[in-house]
């Protein structure tokens, strides 16, 4: 019921509007389902969003923008599923809620939340007339001031600054603690010497050699070390390589075989020569025979 007389005063606010205002504003939705808080968030200007409840006074609505601008909001509620809680008393039903680029609904529904689920919003009012800005997803919409209910005042306060809800402003520092009590100075000891600070962290200085002693009138030279000589290693044989040794290979059977043949050359010549026959050369006979 709640929801029907929300959306037909939305309506009638839309009608009796100048004509300018009214073809600048689109026609909103008699109803929608908000269900899902973040996953259609709205876009636009949030305080500029006001200028679509023209409804309202336009002095109201000014004043109204100023103060989102300055991020001076009256009030921090909780929206459950079947409450609106807050400082002051609020009206369950939402309103007139905008939606990604500039859709508008002029009744909103939570029929779907847990009875655990709770999310925040500001609230800027002028009299019972109230704009709410939810800081999950700036669906910037209206709900009404009702007497009576609330919790008490300080509680519903954001310790930080919501997103897309207008300027930042510091954020409270709770109270200040009260300041530390001076402590008096302390009073030196008569008859103790003072320890100047920091010389108990120096260590005493080394003094070398004795003390009547004047400085050294040269500094002696140390030893120098000689380093022995290098040993030197033997040089690797050199190992021929493979075409080396295929090469001396060929001489050595190169020369057995030139004197082989020299050798059978040879002993062929001496087999083949004519020896002298006895006919050929008679014996002289000796004189007296």
């Amino acid at each position: 019921m709640l929801h029907a007389l929300a959306a037909l005063a939305w309506v009638a606010g839309a009608l009796f509007a100048p004509p300018s205002v009214r073809a600048a504003t689109p026609a909103p939705a008699p109803s929608c389902s908000w269900d899902r808080p973040g996953h259609d968030s709205f876009t636009g200007d949030v305080p500029a969003a006001v200028d679509r409840y023209v409804d309202l006074a336009p002095d109201v609505r000014e004043r109204l923008k100023a103060r989102m601008r300055r991020h001076d909001y009256d009030d921090v509620v909780e929206i459950s599923r079947d409450r609106i809680a807050g400082r002051a008393g609020y009206g369950s039903s939402i309103r007139g809620m905008h939606f990604g680029e500039g859709r508008v609904c002029a009744s909103v529904s939570r029929e779907r939340w847990s009875e655990d689920h709770v999310e925040r919003a500001l609230v800027y009012c002028e009299g019972n007339d109230c704009v709410m800005v939810p800081t999950v997803c700036r669906n910037v919409s209206r709900i009404q001031r009702v007497p009576g209910g609330g919790a008490p005042p300080g509680e519903g306060e954001l310790p930080f600054d919501p997103p897309g809800a207008g300027a930042p402003t510091p954020v409270p520092m709770g109270d200040v603690p009260p300041e530390m009590p001076v402590m008096p100075e302390p009073v030196p000891l008569t008859g103790v010497p003072v320890t100047p600070p920091g010389a108990l962290l120096t260590p005493p200085r080394a003094v070398i050699g004795p003390p009547s002693a004047g400085p050294p009138t040269s500094i002696p030279t140390p030893p120098v070390f000689v380093l022995p000589p290098k040993l030197e290693e033997p040089p690797v044989p050199a190992v021929p390589e493979p075409s080396t040794l295929w090469t001396s290979a060929a001489g050595v059977l190169l020369l057995a075989s030139l004197v082989l043949r020299t050798r059978s050359l040879t002993g062929s010549f001496v087999l083949s020569s004519p020896c002298p026959s006895p006919s050929r050369h008679p014996r002289r006979r000796r004189h007296g025979a």
